[in-house]
């Protein structure tokens, strides 16, 4: 098996200096890096990790931690983007990425987790921290680990996108366009800190408008297709005079059009339905959504370089990002009742 001291002969540099390139230390030539990850992939040399962190006191790895508070947690497209945008930030600093979905019980984090944070395997955590009834961010900060939440859970170091902001474009999209008769499918108030911040802010444009957010009808779904489609179904059959719907998450929203069209209800001629994050399948669903744009990959980026920048010693400032309105064909002025 290839050596640290193999790889530096055939680069002609010092053991240091393949340490360092393969720690991903700045201020060496492009060219001197060039040599070593050569003699690397001629030599077939991989790095003990275990003998890394015994010198460095770092293991380069990092996890991300998605709370498992809903089923198919992985088929959520917002999920992947936002591990796209920390996978390429972990690239570009060479690091590895741990994924953690611990079950919260009334204690906190289940045990596999608290063993996890005891074992010293990762530097830090990027934490998915939403859920209102525990902050897995604070089980990191009690083992004295570097922890950057994405949400709302009060802590030092935050990501989050303004999804009160992005509340409020949305319902003003829909009212912009005439529509008064206006029903949403959201998610419990339990279950989702950002999802409520959405709320408030489409609540807060309502009142804006001279409306009873009140005399808005809310059914909950679970965040998937299956709940968005019988949410809608129930809305219907209780308010059949509505025109639009609002939906907090995409993937409710294309259960609804689905139904919607199942249901005879063309959209948007009939019925306009919006979402919130902008999925991939968004674009391409017919007809394509219009929804918010929370810029989920440049969440994951972000996060992981605030973290980073915990790891070395530095204390970054919260991120807040815009959102963006992005208008398709779901959503267009009510019919017409003359």
């Amino acid at each position: 098996m290839p050596t640290l001291q193999d790889v530096a002969k055939l680069a002609g540099v010092s053991t240091a200096t393949v340490s360092k390139v393969l720690s991903n230390t700045p201020y060496f030539t492009e060219e001197t890096r060039e040599k070593v990850m050569k003699a690397v992939r001629e030599l077939g040399y991989v790095p003990n990790l275990a003998a890394r962190a015994l010198s460095s006191g770092k293991t380069h790895i990092i996890s991300v931690v998605f709370p498992y508070v809903f089923d198919a947690i992985f088929q959520d497209p917002l999920v992947m983007a936002i591990l796209e945008g920390v996978e390429t930030e972990c690239a570009q600093r060479g690091y590895n990425l741990l994924l953690s979905t611990p079950r919260l019980t009334k204690s906190g984090p289940d045990i596999q987790f608290q063993q996890l944070l005891q074992s010293s395997y990762m530097d830090g955590i990027i934490a998915i921290d939403n859920v209102p009834t525990y902050s897995v961010a604070q089980a990191a900060r009690e083992h004295d680990m570097p922890a950057v939440v994405i949400g709302y859970h009060e802590h030092d170091y935050v990501v989050r996108s303004d999804d009160y902001s992005g509340g409020k474009k949305l319902i003003r999209h829909l009212l912009e366009l005439g529509h008064r008769h206006i029903g949403i499918i959201g998610v419990p108030d339990n279950m989702n800190l950002a999802i409520n911040q959405r709320l408030d802010g489409l609540y807060s444009a309502v009142r804006d408008a001279g409306i009873d957010p009140k005399s808005l009808p809310i059914v909950y779904g679970n965040y998937s297709t299956q709940s968005g489609a019988k949410a809608l179904r129930v809305l219907l059959d209780e308010h059949p005079h509505l025109s639009a719907i609002v939906c907090l998450n995409d993937r409710m929203a294309l259960g609804a059009i689905q139904e919607a069209k199942q249901l005879g209800y063309e959209v948007p001629e009939r019925l306009s339905i919006v979402g919130y994050d902008d999925i991939p399948v968004s674009a391409i669903f017919h007809p394509s959504l219009t929804t918010i744009d929370q810029k989920a990959p440049q969440l994951g980026q972000q996060a992981a370089a605030m973290l980073f920048k915990l790891i070395e010693g530095k204390k970054p400032e919260k991120v807040v990002l815009p959102v963006e309105l992005v208008v398709r064909q779901s959503s267009a002025a009510p019919p017409r009742t003359d």
